[in-house]
């Protein structure tokens, strides 16, 4: 008799765990945990592959989501310029709920007491979340899709009550990073810090952010089978209002936008080339973030009228802002 036989013969627990092997492998692939996905992002094509073959719409719940740090962007985000960790993002537990991703959005919607207007085209909820030991921090996270590829992604952060001056010193930290394609502050109130920026994110490969509501939405958007580009442009508007308690009164939003063509996942530079330095070595992507910027330099004039209640959905100054340079990308 072998070893092997005479192991296999004299120990029923090893003997066991050998048989429990196919089965925990077949549940890992079934129901992920987080950090399994984390640490080996090979798994996202396979375990989107057997979700859709499951017919599953939304990703398992994850457990360990309540424990991840809340941050104000993508890390990918925040290296090119992107809000710091924290930006917006007091202590206390996190709500979240995922709507139907069928709803049409379009024009503009309200939002944590407000107006939030949407760029052109029609928009789906992918993520709600509310959260601060009050409830006083609201996210809201959609998504644009055409010809079945993600175009467009944007992610709101606005408090229904007034927050510590400190978050607003984290929100204007990311205006100032070398790295931004282009950054703005305006400066016309003193009761006021309004600053945008420009930057880009790689998303292919790696988890987008330890934050509840970015993670949990992006891993929806995998989940359901939606293709993301590997490349998006981020333009974020940061915006603080004194209040009268001492504190502030804030809105964040994040939009990413695809530079891809049309219907596809071809973008007009390698990743590498995206960065700001690299950034002239490709004329297109360079007339991309072109258009970008000069679209926010008009877009973020509605994010203020919105933030102050001013602006009404349909009208047409705000149809002709909506207008951002990845809803107008021609067919490859």
């Amino acid at each position: 008799m072998s070893a092997a036989s005479r192991l296999w013969n004299r120990a029923p627990l090893w003997r066991s765990c050998v048989f429990g092997i196919p089965i925990f492998v077949v549940l890992a692939l079934l129901y992920p945990p987080p950090y399994l996905m984390r640490a080996i992002p090979a798994l996202h094509p396979v375990i989107d592959r057997i979700n859709r073959t499951l017919g599953r719409g939304a990703p398992a719940a994850q457990a360990d989501n309540g424990a991840a740090p809340d941050a104000g962007a993508p890390p990918a985000q925040q290296a090119d310029g992107g809000p710091p960790q924290g930006a917006a993002q007091p202590p206390g537990g996190t709500q979240v709920a995922a709507p139907p991703i069928t709803s049409d959005l379009t024009g503009a919607i309200p939002f944590a007491g407000r107006v939030l207007p949407l760029p052109a085209g029609v928009w789906h909820p992918v993520l709600t979340t509310t959260s601060g030991p009050h409830g006083e921090l609201q996210s809201n996270v959609l998504v644009r899709a055409e010809d079945g590829m993600v175009t467009g992604v944007v992610i709101a952060r606005g408090s229904t009550q007034s927050l510590p001056l400190s978050t607003v010193d984290a929100m204007n930290n990311g205006c100032h990073d070398d790295r931004n394609y282009l950054s703005k502050l305006i400066t016309t109130d003193p009761k006021v810090m309004e600053c945008w920026f420009t930057s880009h994110v790689q998303i292919a490969g790696q988890p987008l952010s330890d934050s509840v509501d970015i993670l949990t939405a992006f891993n929806r958007l995998h989940v359901m089978g939606f293709p993301i580009p590997y490349v998006m442009l981020v333009a974020t508007w940061n915006y603080a209002e004194a209040s009268a308690d001492r504190g502030a009164n804030i809105e964040n939003v994040t939009i990413l936008l695809s530079p891809a063509r049309k219907g596809t996942m071809n973008l007009p530079a390698p990743p590498e080339q995206w960065l700001k330095q690299t950034l002239p070595q490709s004329p297109a992507a360079e007339r991309f973030v072109r258009e970008a910027n000069d679209w926010m330099n008009g877009w973020t004039g509605m994010l203020r009228r919105g933030f102050h209640g001013e602006l009404v959905a349909g009208s047409p100054d705000l149809v002709r802002a909506s207008r951002d340079p990845a809803s107008v990308l021609p067919v490859e």
